[in-house]
């Protein structure tokens, strides 16, 4: 079992990663290089995240059409919303893992991923539930009256 303050750490792991990589961008091309690179890699990100929405939405829309239940394409499609934080996000490791999701062939590896590990809920409501062969179904008619209770059809 995860320890309750796993996600907390896990957070700021990857702020710390992304300070690292800042400091080692940052000594090999010189602060200004790094924050051009940094606005560049979201511009460029946003732009093909931009292109394949727009695309990924056409598809849903004819898988829809079509009366199909684009399962894996609103799994994709999350992962499209993903990469685009990840890529505003300032940092560079987080824009590696924004431009692999970008990718189509990464982007459905991970969406099959997730699809094998992940139920889908098509309902929100409980299967219906048999009656069990060892109980009696007793069936009968009845009434309500203006009291509110409840009678059967010979109480008069």
């Amino acid at each position: 079992m995860r320890h309750p303050l796993f996600p907390l750490f896990l957070f700021l792991g990857a702020i710390l990663l992304e300070i690292f990589g800042f400091a080692w961008v940052g000594g090999a091309v010189g602060a200004l290089s790094t924050v051009a690179l940094v606005v560049v890699t979201a511009a460029v990100g946003l732009l093909i995240f931009r292109i394949q929405g727009f695309a990924h939405w056409r598809r849903m829309q004819e898988l829809l059409a079509r009366g199909e239940l684009p399962a894996r394409d609103l799994i994709e499609a999350w992962l499209l919303v993903v990469a685009a934080v990840l890529l505003l996000v300032p940092g560079f490791f987080s824009d590696i893992i924004g431009f692999a999701l970008l990718v189509p062939p990464l982007r459905a590896s991970a969406a099959s991923g997730l699809l094998r590990r992940r139920a889908v809920w098509t309902s929100a409501k409980p299967p219906p539930q048999s009656a069990s062969p060892d109980r009696e179904t007793i069936e009968g008619e009845y009434r309500k009256r203006d009291n509110g209770h409840l009678t059967d059809r010979h109480d008069r």
